[in-house]
C-alpha cells in the first residue's frame, strides 16, 4: 500500500496526495539546491559590485537588479498542481502562481465540517491599487464564499471591491508597516498597522493558519518580512510576494524565510512595466524537518571549507 505520510506531516496537511518516496524525492531536490551562481560572492552582479572603470552602459548590463535576480534564488520546490489565478484567464499582470487551489478548498470544507464558526479559508492580500482580479480568479477556483478575503490598501477602493461581488470580502483602508513591538493594543483610525497589530483588529490572533498572504506593497516588504514569521503570528501557508529591486538586504529576507521553514516553488520577473528589477516570488511553508537533509549537506560544506584551510 502507498504511504503518503510523511508529506501530510510535514507540510501541516496541506499535502495528502505525495507518496512518501515522491516527498524524499523533493526533500533531496531542496537538498542540494544552490541559491547562488557564485555562492563564495552571492553580491555578484548587485548593482553595488558597480566597475568605476566600466562605463554606466556595461555595468547597468552586468551589475543591475536584473542581472542579481537572473542569478540568484531559483525555485527548489514544485507543486504538481499549482496554477496561475487571477481575472478570467490567469494571464496578465497581477495574477500569482497558487500551490495546488484545490487543498485550499478541501481544508477549508475540513475546518468548517469541525467548527461552522471558523471562516473556513482566510486569505490577506496587501496593496491591491483597486484590481481585484485575483480575489475574484480565486473565488472562481475554490467556490463562492469558501474564502475570507481581507484586502488592504491606502485607496479607498470599497466600490471597486463591491463590483466584484464576492461573497466574503472586506476593504480595509490602511498600509502595512513594520510592526511596534510595544504596541499591544492596536485602535481603529491609523493609516498604517504591523501584520500583528492588523491580526489583532480583524479578531485573527485563535487562526491556525493565514492560508494565502499575498503583498505588493511597492518595498515594505523589506521593512516588514521579519513580522511575516514573528511569534504569535498564524502560519502564512502561501505568501505570494512582489519584491523589489535587490537590495543587499535581500540575501537576509531569503535566510530568513528558509528558517522559517519556507521553500520556492515560483519566480516570476515583471516584464510589463518594468524591467525586471521587480520579481514575483510564491513560498510554501512546511515543517523545519523538511530541511533536515539540507542542514546536513550545508554542514559538509562547512565542514570541507574549514578541513582546506587548515590543510
Amino acid at each position: 500500500a502507498e504511504n503518503y505520510s510523511i508529506a501530510k506531516s510535514q507540510s501541516f496537511g496541506f499535502f495528502d496526495g505525495v507518496r512518501n518516496s515522491e516527498w524524499e524525492r523533493l526533500q533531496s531536490i531542496v537538498a542540494v539546491h544552490e541559491d547562488h551562481k557564485y555562492p563564495e560572492q552571492p553580491l555578484t552582479h548587485n548593482p553595488i559590485w558597480d566597475n568605476p572603470l566600466w562605463n554606466k552602459r556595461i555595468n547597468e548590463y552586468f551589475n543591475s537588479n536584473p542581472a542579481w535576480w537572473q542569478t540568484n534564488y531559483e525555485p527548489n520546490f514544485s507543486c504538481r498542481f499549482e496554477r496561475r489565478i487571477g481575472g478570467v484567464t490567469g494571464n496578465g499582470d497581477g495574477p500569482k502562481w497558487i500551490c495546488d487551489p484545490h487543498r485550499i478548498a478541501e481544508l477549508a470544507k475540513e475546518r468548517k465540517a469541525k467548527d461552522p464558526n471558523h471562516p473556513g479559508c482566510v486569505i490577506y492580500s496587501v496593496g491591491s491599487n483597486g484590481d481585484f482580479g485575483f480575489e475574484w480568479g480565486m473565488e472562481q477556483e475554490v467556490g463562492p464564499g469558501v474564502c475570507e478575503f481581507h484586502i488592504f490598501d491606502m485607496g479607498n477602493y470599497t466600490e471597486k471591491m463591491n463590483e466584484q461581488n464576492l461573497k466574503k470580502a472586506h476593504f480595509h483602508q490602511w498600509g502595512l508597516a513594520q510592526q511596534d513591538p510595544k504596541s499591544e493594543d492596536p485602535k481603529p483610525g491609523d493609516k498604517f498597522y504591523g501584520l500583528r497589530d492588523t491580526i489583532k483588529l480583524l479578531g485573527h490572533e485563535n487562526l491556525e493558519t493565514i492560508d494565502i498572504f499575498k503583498i505588493d506593497c511597492e518595498k515594505c516588504e523589506w521593512g516588514t518580512y521579519q513580522d511575516w514569521v514573528a511569534p504569535g503570528i498564524p502560519s502564512l501557508q502561501q505568501i505570494q510576494v512582489e519584491l523589489h529591486n535587490a537590495p543587499t538586504q535581500a540575501i537576509a529576507f531569503f535566510d530568513t524565510m528558509e528558517e522559517a521553514g519556507y521553500v520556492r516553488f515560483h519566480k516570476e520577473p515583471n516584464i510589463q512595466f518594468n524591467d525586471g528589477s521587480c520579481i514575483e516570488y510564491a513560498f510554501l511553508k512546511l515543517e523545519k524537518e523538511f530541511f533536515s537533509l539540507r542542514n546536513e549537506k550545508k554542514q559538509e560544506k562547512k565542514d570541507a571549507i574549514t578541513a582546506d584551510k587548515k590543510g
